[in-house]
């Protein structure tokens, strides 16, 4: 039976699901949320009040949230990522660390992944590929979402890949910046892309890219590769990789904390007239992501907004 960190934070039930929202950004974790709230707010409690009196007494202001880490996930790194956005959203929280074992927890979870749509193409988990019908024409991403690296539900992903769909020409060369799952760079591949480069700074993600990836029949080429593309000058990894080399489209869907100094960096490995499309912005950062792009010579040519999450689609 696997061993699992558990990592809990206890923070105001009013801050809980922006939470949850900085945590998914990792996407590294299993989480699961413990927020009482709105209880009451249920039609069925309120008219036959079959509530456990237990149940009832749970603090209404605070939120548990609940993330689990596999052993040899990088959790320093995660958690002072998560640390970094609440402190600059300004969340109190409190925050725990247990070893829990591994139950059906671990495969419970599947039942609430279901082929999801966004824009032309129908991701579907990997054990729903042979059930699923596909329809003429359309686009089919396979992905293992596992525990870790993203499925296409977060807000920022979906509109990324919608801005991909609407803007890839058969042929283009794409550079995915931050690729997590790879699902951005096989959506591109998907709508066209003759080749593709995924860039993280999480070495287990290039892996996970690369697994997905060869889950997907797709005539072009993919290709994923540890690193942190601001530090691109001294890595030499990176160096080999990119070199002078240009791109028909960059995507970034990160956080507002590195797609500011990543603006100032990532046009010479973009194509006069090539797009840029970065997210993993929260509405109140966006102004400020705007004003480094535009002083970096980027001109945004649309804007799409999925609940708090923003997405800049510029041109160079």
């Amino acid at each position: 039976m696997m061993e699992y960190i558990e990592v809990t934070l206890s923070l105001p039930s009013a801050s809980a699901q922006t939470a949850v929202d900085i945590a998914e950004m990792t996407d590294i974790g299993g989480i699961y949320l413990e927020d009482y709230s709105d209880m009451m707010d249920c039609e069925l409690v309120k008219a036959i009040n079959l509530v456990d009196e237990e149940l009832m007494q749970k603090d209404k202001s605070t939120a548990l949230m609940h993330i689990y880490f596999e052993k040899d996930v990088n959790l320093a790194q995660a958690m002072e990522y998560i640390e970094s956005r609440l402190g600059a959203e300004g969340i109190d929280y409190q925050v725990s660390y247990a070893k829990v074992e591994d139950t059906d927890w671990l495969n419970g979870w599947k039942k609430y992944y279901h082929p999801l749509p966004v824009g032309p193409i129908t991701i579907v988990p990997a054990w729903q590929v042979e059930e699923y019908e596909k329809k003429p024409d359309e686009k089919i991403l396979v992905i293992d979402p596992g525990l870790a690296f993203g499925t296409g539900s977060h807000e920022t992903t979906a509109s990324c890949i919608e801005a991909l769909a609407e803007r890839i020409v058969s042929g283009d060369q794409v550079l995915d910046v931050g690729c997590g799952s790879g699902i951005l760079s096989i959506a591109a591949l998907l709508c066209g892309a003759e080749n593709a480069l995924g860039i993280d700074i999480d070495p287990a993600a290039a892996r996970v890219a690369k697994e997905n990836a060869a889950l997907n029949p797709f005539p072009g080429q993919f290709d994923a590769l540890a690193g942190n593309i601001l530090d691109e000058d001294s890595d030499p990894n990176l160096q080999r990789a990119l070199g002078d080399k240009v791109y028909d489209l960059v995507v970034a869907n990160i956080v507002a904390d590195v797609i500011i100094p990543l603006s100032a960096k990532i046009r010479r490995h973009l194509k006069k007239d090539g797009y840029f499309i970065t997210s993993g912005i929260l509405s109140p950062r966006a102004a400020e992501v705007r004003e480094a792009l535009e002083f970096n010579g980027f001109t945004v040519c649309e804007t799409k907004q999925k609940k708090e999450w923003v997405c800049y689609v510029c041109k160079a």
